[in-house]
């Protein structure tokens, strides 16, 4: 079986809208995947022609922070027509457009000339524009060499082009996760550092074990899976992005039979 349940598409910051996602799916042989965009349902709710022949968990990685620390919390099985979880999506689009603008201020006034109509053009049509796009944008003009070096240079957290944002707590967005029906799940824990026993003390449902930035340490967190009688989970966190592995759908593999509970989960 080949399972992939952290993928993002146009919606947030990937490069490949939700139907492209799901076709690439189905070519790459998946049998179970999940759309997790930023903060947004829109590939479950604005009639996107999903590909049938790929079982769909529907998902959202929600932003949180600790102590300076990005905290992205997966929740699975939402229930996408939930009023709490469409008005947080609603309300983090607005923030999200009004930072995008920020950034963009923020490049010229370091002398990087970035297409505003573009931009405006996009969000217009209600699209999303967050860091990622922009450092495509910056690539394409020939500023970069690529996007890794881009956020290395201006758009890092504390960069100099970098415009911070309100996100709610890490309970909040577990709390929720739980009201939408959903497994609240900590995504990618290779990613943090000093914040990790700290986050690691909420009460999550599960944790993403396997993930690209965890290689190396999956016996590690699947012993906190064991401890604390939590579901394990594993994505590719697939972008589309050049340069960003995987730069392929299924490309990312991993123990699923680790993972069945959680796949399980509606079927019991």
């Amino acid at each position: 079986m080949k399972v992939d349940l952290h993928m993002h598409t146009t919606c947030s910051d990937g490069v490949y809208t939700p139907e492209e996602l799901t076709n690439l799916a189905v070519q790459a042989g998946l049998d179970v995947m999940a759309i997790s965009d930023h903060d947004t349902i829109d590939a479950y709710t604005t009639g996107c022609r999903l590909n049938p022949g790929v079982r769909l968990i529907p998902a959202m990685e929600m932003s949180s922070d600790y102590d300076g620390e990005d905290v992205h919390v997966l929740g699975y099985y939402l229930d996408t027509e939930n009023a709490a979880l469409q008005e947080y999506c609603a309300q983090f689009k607005l923030r999200r457009q009004m930072r995008a603008m920020e950034i963009v201020e923020r490049c010229e006034s370091l002398g990087y000339v970035l297409d505003r109509e573009q931009i405006e053009g996009v969000l217009a049509r209600g699209g999303t524009i967050g860091r990622p796009h922009i450092a495509r944008m910056l690539v394409a003009k020939g500023y970069f060499p690529d996007v890794t070096a881009v956020f290395a240079a201006i758009l890092y957290r504390g960069g100099p082009a970098y415009v911070p944002y309100r996100r709610k707590s890490i309970d909040e967005c577990i709390e929720l996760i739980h009201q939408a029906g959903g497994l609240a799940v900590l995504a990618h824990p290779g990613l943090l550092h000093a914040a990790l026993p700290h986050v690691l003390t909420h009460s999550f449902d599960g944790i993403e074990v396997y993930h690209p930035k965890n290689r190396g340490r999956y016996e590690e967190f699947l012993a906190v899976a064991e401890e604390k009688g939590w579901y394990v989970g594993g994505g590719s966190d697939f972008h589309g992005t050049t340069g960003r592995y995987p730069e392929q759908v299924g490309i990312f593999s991993f123990d699923t039979e680790r993972v069945e509970p959680l796949l399980q989960y509606k079927k019991k």
